[in-house]
């Protein structure tokens, strides 16, 4: 191989992490912004549930109780 052809191939070498360092930092970053968008939307979702259930417990109203029938024994 000669100087100019080593040289070439490092260069490339060189780009190639690069650009899939790049990539890498990228795709953490979507990943880390998709785990916060979850996370918010969860707290949001885990707020309204609670304020739903708290609302209804203040409003709930009590059942009546149930009547139960004696059976007659049979013959």
């Amino acid at each position: 191989m000669t100087e100019k052809s080593v040289a070439v191939r490092n260069a490339n070498l060189h780009f190639r992490k690069e650009e899939q360092a790049k990539e890498g930092a990228a795709a953490w970053k979507e990943y880390a912004d998709q785990q916060e968008a979850t996370q918010l939307k969860t707290a949001s979702l885990r707020a309204q549930r609670l304020a739903r259930q708290a609302v209804a417990a203040a409003t709930a109203v009590p059942l009546p109780k149930r009547v139960t029938r004696v059976r007659a024994a049979k013959k």
